[in-house]
């Protein structure tokens, strides 16, 4: 059976620039269109595996290809523009510290069985993220959205390309509903966090006004359309930091002799408890397009391996940053109280503002993030403002005011889809890729079989192949035991816990358990 090498092993190719192997059109070479492409025919025991689907999917022409190739036209199709990395790591670090860290302290009712949930959950997270970046650098892909395409629609042909285009509307679609929710569920346990605060000021019911002005004051905040844009980035540095004041105050007022207060969000479902918001605070988001943002070029892996290095480095100290910071609400929140004397409604009061506004102010680099709605072009030139923000938050404030028992099922779909995204998903493209779809590959049969052409004496040509095939086999050897790594880590690890967490989601569904 051949050995497949992965697409990033082509860059060996360039050591026999100066041989006749490296034309694909000498006629010495097994590639030459004259010759046929397959291990029996060839000479060389080095095979370019084509890509049959690629091509008869585009067909594109050699203007089409220098432009695809062109570094300008590359950076505009990102879905995030390039980055600092100061602002990747912000990036990475703060959906971690959002509604499932602040919720942590509620469920938590044994230190060793909350440890254990925060360092798996933390584990598993670095783990789907380095799954999700290093599909994106093999496939060479800026979104998860053009990943999964490649999953679903891999064999669709140009005949069927609208059939290609609609799957990827609907993942689009998909990922925007999620993060409406998302934000929607943010928006709503911001309300519920200053709603008793305003009823003890004001002699009227007030959660509506409440609502509408928090969500006005969102549009403001989100109306950037891209995450580099400096309001975004300070509104998320700013969450991050007020978490920190929330954590701090909740930990004073636990030292004093205040219990740990009442939960924010009042309509939590039946999949919510301490395992659940621990597994939800990890949740990833945006893996994708910010690796290729810190890499700037995701078409070119091979020329950015400091940069993908890099990008795993900030992902694991953010995942150890985002650890150390949830850490103290399980301590605490297992640990009895110490009696204190100070009033205990203020300093309630304090760790209920700043949770609400970590949160809400958490929501824009998420709205920001939104795939934008399709808006006529002749509606965009009569009316200024964005009608595609605007609709979508007014989607997310009608989602937050939801009744109370359609707001524990929006929560409870909301949980379920930002934990199989996170850890289900990538295991099953990382699975279907490498074991259901043709390798991007250079191709090493075990034996070639002994021809005229092979009896003869060595030639440059032969000696140029076997010296490309010694530093293959190597370069493979090298990789073997980390690929070993990954496929033991998704069919042992991440496959087993998703599917055993999507059971379990069901049956509390269904009201079985």
């Amino acid at each position: 059976m051949p050995q497949a090498i992965s697409s990033s092993r082509r860059s060996s190719l360039d050591s026999l620039a100066g041989s006749p192997l490296a034309s694909p059109t000498s006629s010495a070479s097994p590639y030459s269109p004259t010759e046929s492409i397959s291990v029996l025919d060839s000479t060389s025991a080095l095979v370019l595996l084509p890509s049959q689907d690629e091509e008869d999917s585009f067909e594109l022409s050699s203007d089409e290809e220098h432009e695809e190739h062109d570094p300008q036209l590359e950076i505009a199709k990102l879905a995030i523009p390039p980055l600092p990395a100061a602002t990747v790591f912000l990036y990475l670090l703060a959906p971690y510290l959002r509604l499932g860290a602040i919720l942590v302290p509620n469920g938590i009712t044994s230190l060793k069985f909350g440890l254990a949930n925060l360092f798996v959950a933390a584990a598993l997270s670095v783990f789907s993220r380095n799954l999700w970046f290093l599909l994106a650098r093999y496939l060479r892909k800026s979104t998860a959205e053009d990943i999964f395409l490649e999953v679903i629609a891999k064999g669709i042909s140009t005949a069927k390309r609208r059939r290609r285009e609609k799957i990827r509307r609907l993942l689009f679609c998909v990922t925007g509903s999620l993060r409406i929710l998302m934000t929607s569920m943010y928006l709503r346990a911001s309300v519920d966090s200053v709603y008793p605060l305003l009823l003890e000021s004001l002699p009227v019911q007030t959660r509506l006004i409440a609502t509408l002005a928090l969500g006005l004051l969102v549009f403001v905040v989100s109306f950037p359309k891209s995450l580099a844009a400096k309001q975004v980035i300070c509104t998320t540095w700013l969450s991050v930091f007020l978490y920190t004041a929330w954590l701090v105050a909740a930990l004073y007022s636990h030292m004093t002799g205040t219990a740990m207060p009442s939960p924010i969000l009042a309509q939590l479902g039946v999949l919510w408890n301490g395992t659940t918001s621990i597994a939800f605070s990890f949740a990833t988001s945006l893996t994708v397009p910010l690796s290729a943002s810190l890499a700037g070029r995701p078409s070119t892996p091979s020329n950015k391996t400091g940069g993908w290095t890099y990008f795993q480095m900030l992902s694991i100290l953010s995942t150890v940053i985002a650890t150390l910071l949830i850490l103290p609400s399980i301590l605490t929140a297992s640990s009895p109280n110490i009696p204190g004397a100070l009033s205990s409604d203020t300093r309630n009061t304090v760790v209920h503002l700043l949770g609400a506004s970590s949160l809400l102010l958490s929501i824009p680099s998420v709205l920001v993030s939104i795939p934008p709605l399709p808006i006529p072009l002749a509606i965009r030139r009569f009316c200024k403002l964005d009608l595609g923000k605007a609709v979508i938050i007014s989607v997310v404030v009608l989602l937050s005011l939801a009744p109370p028992s359609m707001a524990a099922f929006l929560n409870d779909l909301t949980i379920f889809l930002a934990l199989c995204g996170s850890y289900f998903l990538p295991a099953w493209a990382h699975i279907t890729i490498h074991y259901f779809r043709r390798p991007i590959s250079i191709v090493i049969p075990h034996s070639v079989p002994s021809t005229p052409q092979t009896m003869h004496p060595p030639s440059p040509l032969h000696s140029a192949d076997a010296l490309l095939q010694r530093k293959e086999r190597l370069l493979q050897r090298s990789r073997l035991g980390r690929r070993v790594l990954w496929d033991v880590g998704v069919w042992l690890l991440l496959m087993p816990i998703s599917i055993f967490g999507m059971v379990w989601a069901g049956g509390r569904l269904i009201g079985k358990w």
